[in-house]
């Protein structure tokens, strides 16, 4: 007999008091009781006026997506586990949120959810439009099932330096998922969004939220303004933009660790970092804004001198910024022929038909395709000066410098 079934064997308050028995947890950003998680989504879906459902994602500043694993391993799992938390709740609406990075997980757990009667979309989760309902991770509806089909034991999911994810007790050390080898030379730890001193690695993972399975082991080689812008700009690609304080903090806190990185920050940059941190992690209203400001909070707070290094010293201890090598389109050269934007694999070649076109260094990862496709050679690596550039569209053959 399936979790589902057995679960309708019972009442809706006997559903809620095995539960509660188990003293199941939301995996989330929201992490507490599950039975009481339950009910502050009744209570918010009466008074708002709402119609209450169940919506399980992971965490929407969850830019990894290691926890999709559980997803995939077993769809049928998760299914069942939104249609338990639908029917302990009485409502009929179930929605399954995957990232738009991850959508051909849609396409995967497409004829499962049908099955269930689960709406899969692929997106972030809107928070407003989902006013009322019960928001659960994906890993909270896993272990839904497992409860009604009495195999569940209670644990955590993580991934170390990038393998595959496994469950951990809760009272697993850090130290020891990691392992001693792994440690040797480490100058700080990477845990769920934000960043630990190796100190940290004493701790159980229960102690430490480990809330999108990550887990990394940082060493010298390793920079962490760079790690930290890198994590950042992939956070400002998947904000949705509607909420000012996510939307202008991420591009505000990229920017800044973009110049950092590239030798031009500003003695004012860290205490704007923290200003404009903490002001998104109280104001967001989802994890988006709420979380992703942790990562640059906790780089300026334990690795300050790493900063100040880059800024006032224009050194890159871990040897990883300030290269000098950069692409750009000769304005002299370009005869607006389109076949560079054919080819760049990042769509970060702007421009038309016979104007001149312009690389936008946001998403240039220098690959030198461009370079290879443009018959005018007017595409130039360099180490060196760079001539003034065009910063609007200009035909082909009218630009003066």
């Amino acid at each position: 007999m399936s979790a589902l079934e057995n679960a309708k064997k019972l009442s809706k308050e006997e559903v809620l008091d095995k539960i509660a028995a188990l003293n199941l947890q939301e995996y989330g950003l929201c992490a507490g009781n599950l039975n009481r998680h339950f009910a502050l989504a009744l209570q918010e879906s009466e008074e708002e006026g709402t119609r209450c459902g169940v919506a399980a994602a992971l965490n929407n500043a969850d830019t990894a997506g290691v926890l999709l694993e559980v997803l995939k391993e077993n769809p049928e799992r998760v299914m069942e586990g939104i249609a338990i938390a639908a029917y302990a709740l009485g409502v009929e609406k179930k929605i399954l949120y995957v990232p738009e990075y991850a959508k051909e997980v849609a396409g995967i757990v497409k004829s499962t959810a049908q099955r269930y009667e689960v709406e899969v979309i692929a997106d972030l989760v809107n928070v407003r439009v989902n006013k009322g309902c019960a928001l659960i991770h994906i890993v909270t509806a896993a272990f839904l099932a497992d409860a009604f089909a009495d195999s569940y034991e209670a644990g955590i999911y993580v991934s170390v330096n990038g393998e595959s994810i496994k469950k951990v007790a809760c009272d697993a050390k850090i130290a020891d998922i990691i392992g001693a080898e792994a440690l040797k030379g480490a100058k700080g730890l990477l845990i769920g969004y934000q960043y630990y001193d190796v100190d940290a690695a004493q701790w159980t993972v229960a102690g430490i939220p480990v809330e999108n399975g990550v887990i990394r082991v940082l060493t010298e080689k390793d920079c962490i303004v760079s790690e930290t812008e890198k994590y950042l700009t992939a956070s400002r690609k998947q904000s949705c933009g509607k909420c000012v304080f996510c939307r202008e903090g991420l591009l505000q806190l990229q920017y800044m660790h973009k110049e950092i990185a590239e030798g031009r920050g500003k003695a004012e940059f860290m205490e704007l970092t923290k200003e404009i941190g903490g002001a998104m992690t109280y104001s967001a209203p989802c994890t988006m804004g709420q979380v992703s400001s942790k990562i640059a909070l906790s780089a300026v707070e334990l690795f300050g001198s790493e900063y100040t290094a880059h800024m006032k010293k224009k050194n890159c201890p871990a040897g990883v910024c300030f290269s000098t090598e950069m692409i750009y389109i000769d304005p002299k050269l370009c005869q607006g022929c389109g076949d560079c934007m054919d080819v760049c694999p990042k769509d970060c070649i702007g421009g038309k038909a016979k104007y001149i076109h312009m690389i936008d260094d946001f998403d240039c990862d220098k690959c030198g395709k461009c370079i290879e496709a443009c018959e005018e050679g007017a595409i130039i690596k360099t180490s060196g000066k760079v001539p003034k550039l065009p910063n609007r569209l200009t035909k082909a053959g009218r630009f003066k410098r």
